[in-house]
C-alpha cells in the first residue's frame, strides 16, 4: 500500500501557523523587564544555546500575572480556516494535533477564546507564582536541541498514517522532515528549500483546507478515499 492511500493525520505548529505572528515572542517582548531576552534569543539562533535553555531563561525573566497575561492573549485570533479544518477532520474521524514550543495554558486560552476546545495540544507547560512564571518542558529531548518540545516524537506513533504537517519555524524542521505532506512558510520554508525537500507554501491555512477537500473524500462506506 502506498503512503498516499493511508488514513491522514494532521499536525500543526501554533505560533505564526495558526496565528498571525509569533504570539510567544510578543509576550516575551511585552513583559520582559529588560533586554536580556534578546541576547538569549540571539544565542539560540546562533546555535550556542539550546531552545529549552533559551525559553527557560526568557520565561523565568518575565514579570506578569496570570490575569494580565491572559488579558493580553484574549485579543489573539486563530486563522478561521483552522476551525473549518477541525470540522472537516471531525466529520471524517481524522485526528488533528497541535505541536508547539509555546506553553499549554496560553495555547488553551487562545483556542477557547476562538471557540476551539477539542484539539489535543502537545506543548511546554508553565505555572504561575504571583508575577513569576515557572516553565516546564515535558517533551524535551537533548537530541532535538533546536526545539524545547521534540515535535517529531509526537508524529512517531502515526507511522501507519499519511502525516500532514504545517509549520513555520526552525523548531519545526524535524517534524517536517518526518511528515509525508508539508505546508511551510517563513524560516521552515527556507530550510526545506535549502535541503531540496518538497513542501507546499502557505500564508494562511486556506491551502491546507483546499488540499484536504480535494485530496480526500468520504466513500459510501464511511472511510476516506483519495479523490
Amino acid at each position: 500500500m502506498s503512503r498516499s492511500s493511508l488514513q491522514p493525520v494532521l499536525f500543526f505548529d501554533f505560533d505564526n501557523t495558526l496565528t498571525e505572528g509569533d504570539i510567544l515572542d510578543q509576550v516575551i517582548e511585552r513583559f520582559s523587564p529588560d533586554e536580556r531576552w534578546r541576547d538569549w534569543e540571539h544565542a539560540w539562533a546562533e546555535g550556542t544555546l539550546p531552545a529549552r535553555d533559551c525559553l527557560r531563561l526568557q520565561i523565568e525573566n518575565l514579570r506578569v500575572t496570570r490575569e494580565t497575561l491572559f488579558g493580553f492573549l484574549s485579543g489573539v485570533r486563530v486563522d478561521p480556516a483552522f476551525a473549518e479544518i477541525v470540522d472537516w477532520a471531525k466529520a471524517r474521524g481524522v485526528n488533528v494535533n497541535i505541536v508547539s514550543d509555546s506553553f499549554l495554558p496560553m495555547i488553551h486560552h487562545i483556542l477557547m477564546n476562538n471557540g476551539i476546545d477539542v484539539v489535543p495540544v502537545y506543548a511546554n507547560d508553565v505555572g504561575f507564582a504571583g508575577d513569576r512564571l515557572i516553565p516546564a518542558f515535558p517533551f524535551y529531548d537533548p537530541a532535538c536541541a533546536r526545539s524545547a518540545n521534540a515535535k517529531a516524537r509526537h508524529l512517531a506513533p502515526y507511522a501507519n498514517h499519511r502525516i500532514i504537517f504545517a509549520g513555520d519555524g526552525h523548531s519545526d524542521l524535524d517534524a517536517a522532515l518526518a511528515a509525508d505532506v508539508v505546508f511551510a512558510k517563513s524560516t521552515l520554508a527556507k530550510e526545506l528549500a535549502a535541503r531540496a525537500a518538497t513542501f507546499h507554501p502557505f500564508e494562511t491555512l486556506e491551502p491546507v483546507l483546499e488540499f484536504l477537500e480535494t485530496q480526500f473524500s468520504r466513500s459510501r462506506y464511511g472511510d476516506l478515499r483519495l479523490v
